[in-house]
Formats: C-alpha cells, structure tokens, sequence
C-alpha cells in the first residue's frame, strides 16, 4: 500500500509541472514518462518501485519523504529526458518518439523535461530547503548526470566492439547506469542528514543497485533474446567471447557482424550463450553486486537509519 501512496504522491507532482504547458504539448511530455520504471507509468505492486527511491531514502533515514518529491520528480524529468535522446542516438525501437514524431520534435521533448527538472529542483525552496542546500543538489545532479552522458559517449564508442573487455564494460555501466541510481540515492539522503558517513553508505548501497539492476537487464535480454535478435553487445556476450574456443567465438563473432547469412539463428546463439556459462557467471557477478547493497544497507541500520523498506530492492 506504501508503494501505491507514494506513486500518487510523486505522480501528483510530476503533473503540477506538466500542467502549466499546452495541453497539445502536454500529451508529448507524458509519454516518456509513462514507460516502465518512470514516475506516471501504471502502478504495478510487483514491480521494484526505482521511481521512489530517493523518497525511500530519505524516509528511511528519518526525513519527511514528502520533502522530497520535487526532487524525485526532477530525476524523473532528468531520466526521462536521458531516455529520448538515447532513442534518438541509438534508434532503438519504431515505437520511440523520434520514429513517431521526428527528431527536431523528439529533441525538443528532451530539452523541456531538462528544464521542467530544473524547475522541480528550484520548488524545493517552498519545502524550506535553503538556497545553498538547493545548489549543491543541483551541482551534485549535474556532476553525476555528467557521469552518464560520458558512459553514454563511451557506449556508443563501443557498440559495435566485440573485443570490449569485461572491465572496460562494467566501467561503462558504471557510468551510463549506476551513476543514476547512486544519484537518487545520495541526494535522496542529503535531505535528511548530513553525517557523512551515512551518506557515503547510501551512495554505495545506490551504486551496486544500480549495477545490479543493470546486469539484471543484460540477463533478461539473453533469457528472452530481445538483446540477442538485436545483436546488442551485453555482459553475458562479454563474458563468452573471452572464454569459448576459437571455433566458437568465430561463430558469435560472425553473427554479432552480421557476416553469418542464415547459417547462425537465433536459438544457436543462446544455446552456444548458455553453454559457455555466461549466464551462471553473469549471475554470480550480479550477486556479489547484491552483497554489497545489502551490507551497505545493513551498516546504515547502525547509523539509526530504518532498511525495511530498502529490501525490495534487493530481492
């Protein structure tokens, strides 16, 4: 029932900002917005509430959660607008707003869901939060968002890269991925301490989520093949190319190259994916990744802070 609350709560917000704008532009802002794991897509109770989690944070610390919303809802805006320009730059899928719309439409979607996310950080004043305070979240955002857009210029950099080591890819999904996550975590509990030590235990409990999450969506796409149809290079694929036998990793070489004609389905490749054990050790990886989440959260217990709320995200 928490979860359900706090959606309406951060849902109501996200709203407040969207409905100073023309009702016809209006609709254009929501629908990024109103995909898994954004702040107006459907409630779902199963679903890991990520939208929340700077809300969680800070309650979990002790803080008044709603003191947060418009800054849960800024990082709503600030991903949002992440997700339009990587569909832009990645021309993911024709159901993205650049195939719909055109890309000067689709760029300007991104550029007012940067600005209606400044905004939202701005309308922490009315939450009493000081001018300085409001600074330096927006500096710490700013510095972490930079994080992002240099693991997405890496990203692009190596997508076509089979020979990406294992490093070089989780340094990449540290900064692309995790730096989001870390980001809602640590300003989430900036609103509710300032013991040091504290903060410094929710950004690693934010960082290894947010690897965790990550590496969770590269084992999904090999289980249900989407990342495999689309030849999209993930851990799992890493992890088999420096592993397998020569005669073997031809075979991924040739098919993620398209140089395999109708030799190579997509069934060959998951059975040759499932074979070499990339799956079982990407699962290993994730879990240490969960490990640590957990002892970040349990560690924070003996700072006061309350981590019952924070085990849904590590199940």
């Amino acid at each position: 029932m928490w979860q359900i609350k706090y959606t309406n709560l951060i849902q109501e917000e996200l709203e407040f900002f969207i409905s100073n704008l023309p009702v016809d532009f209006q609709g254009l802002i929501r629908e990024p917005l109103s995909v898994r794991r954004r702040g107006l897509a459907p409630v779902a109770e199963p679903e890991t509430p990520w939208v929340l989690l700077p809300l969680i944070i800070c309650d979990s610390i002790g803080g008044n959660c709603e003191k947060a919303l418009p800054l849960c809802a800024a990082l709503q805006f600030f991903m949002a607008a992440g997700d339009v320009f990587d569909d832009v730059e990645d021309s993911d899928t024709p159901l993205s707003l650049s195939s719909k719309y055109g890309t000067a439409i689709t760029n300007n979607v991104a550029t007012t869901l940067l600005v209606l996310g400044e905004k939202a950080i701005v309308r922490l004043k009315e939450n009493k939060i000081n001018d300085s305070e409001i600074v330096r979240i927006l500096d710490i955002i700013n510095s972490y968002y930079l994080k992002a857009c240099t693991g997405q210029h890496l990203d692009l950099s190596h997508c076509n890269k089979l020979d990406i080591s294992e490093k070089d890819y989780l340094d990449i999904l540290s900064l692309k991925s995790a730096s989001q996550i870390e980001c809602a975590c640590y300003t989430g509990a900036l609103l509710a301490t300032d013991n040091n030590e504290l903060l410094d235990l929710f950004k690693q409990f934010g960082y290894n989520i947010g690897m965790m999450l990550q590496i969770t969506n590269d084992i999904a796409g090999i289980i249900n093949k989407k990342d495999i149809i689309n030849k999209k290079i993930t851990f799992p694929l890493v992890f088999a190319l420096s592993q397998t036998e020569k005669a073997i990793h031809k075979k991924l070489e040739q098919y993620y190259r398209n140089q395999s004609g109708n030799e190579l389905s997509v069934e060959n490749i998951s059975d040759i994916l499932s074979n070499t054990g990339a799956l079982h050790y990407s699962a290993i990886i994730n879990e240490s990744y969960r490990l640590l989440a957990t002892e970040a959260a349990e560690k924070a217990e003996s700072y006061g802070a309350n981590p019952d709320k924070l085990r849904v995200f590590l199940q």
